[in-house]
């Protein structure tokens, strides 16, 4: 009491003062807090809720699926799941071979230079290099004699391009050309052999696959494929799968999960599948209306009616 005393009326009153103006300061700083919105907030926020309720629940009540992941396909039914190898090794080394012109294209595409730069020429030997000891494992391979002289022409004319570019010192432009319209038709070669074994996997395993399944679970059998974005027209199990459950198009029955690596989040798209099929038929008589946007139709007639000035 008496160190205040000591402080005076005056001191005492400036605190106060001071204080007063700092909580009001504070009091017009802070924001006020927002109101919630019945229709945007509340009843919009319940809508997500119910959604993904009905996504788990649509999960948990699926019947029989097929993942693709990788190099396999995976059956899953009744809990169980069992694996298959659709992609075999002859597969891959028809396709790594293939891969060889490809990286060449890559390694001497623009940006063109006078002289190639030491990191480029580096680069250049470093992959001559491993092309050598790929190419001593030919003949242990899985090729069939066609295939393996193939295999010996693109190791062949891509040494001799690449021996020339590093002897030369830069890139001729139009014998790369030359070089690419000249393994074009060996790439697509070897295309045809990897897909006719991925074909023949693909083939047995739905048949066997279908022995174990009742003609009610084939019939609700779902596909879901999980790959990157530029393969997905025409990809090569979406065609057959297409061809085998007579399918028009991906997503129905075939759902393509798009850079979806996680195998929850491509079970949760089958689940949206199912889902939006079902309000899409109910709502519109069109299952499919909902794989596309809903207001496609809309910004499509009002385009249509409100051309733009050129």
């Amino acid at each position: 009491m008496r160190a205040y005393q000591k402080l005076g009326v005056p001191l005492l009153m400036a605190f106060a003062i001071g204080y007063l103006s700092v909580a009001i300061l504070h009091a017009q700083e802070a924001p006020a807090e927002k109101s919630v919105d019945p229709l945007l907030d509340t009843l919009n926020a319940e809508f997500r809720i119910q959604y993904q309720q009905a996504l788990a629940a649509t999960l948990a009540h699926a019947g029989p699926l097929v993942l693709e992941e990788g190099d396999s396909l995976i059956l899953v039914h009744n809990g169980e799941r069992t694996t298959a190898l659709v992609k075999p090794v002859g597969y891959h080394e028809l396709k790594a071979v293939a891969h060889i012109p490809l990286a060449l294209f890559v390694m001497l595409s623009p940006p063109q230079e006078t002289s190639l730069s030491l990191n480029r020429r580096e680069s250049l030997r470093g992959y001559r290099e491993l092309m050598e000891k790929a190419q001593a494992t030919l003949a242990s391979r899985h090729f069939t004699p066609e295939q393996l002289e193939r295999q010996k022409q693109i190791f062949g004319a891509s040494f001799e391009l690449l021996d020339e570019v590093l002897a030369d010192g830069r890139v001729n432009p139009s014998k790369l050309k030359t070089f690419t319209c000249q393994m074009g038709p060996l790439l697509l070669a070897n295309v045809a052999d990897a897909t006719a074994l991925e074909m023949s996997e693909l083939y047995a395993t739905a048949a066997a696959w279908r022995k174990t399944l009742t003609a009610e679970e084939w019939t609700a059998l779902h596909i879901v494929m999980i790959g990157p974005h530029m393969p997905r027209t025409g990809e090569c199990s979406i065609q057959f799968f297409e061809r085998l459950f007579h399918e028009p198009e991906e997503g129905g029955r075939i759902i393509y999960a798009e850079a979806l690596w996680n195998e929850k989040d491509a079970l949760n798209l089958l689940a949206t599948h199912e889902v939006d099929e079902a309000a899409g038929g109910a709502f519109f008589g069109d299952p499919m209306r909902m794989h596309r946007d809903l207001l496609a139709d809309a910004a499509k007639a009002y385009l249509d009616a409100h051309p733009m000035a050129n």
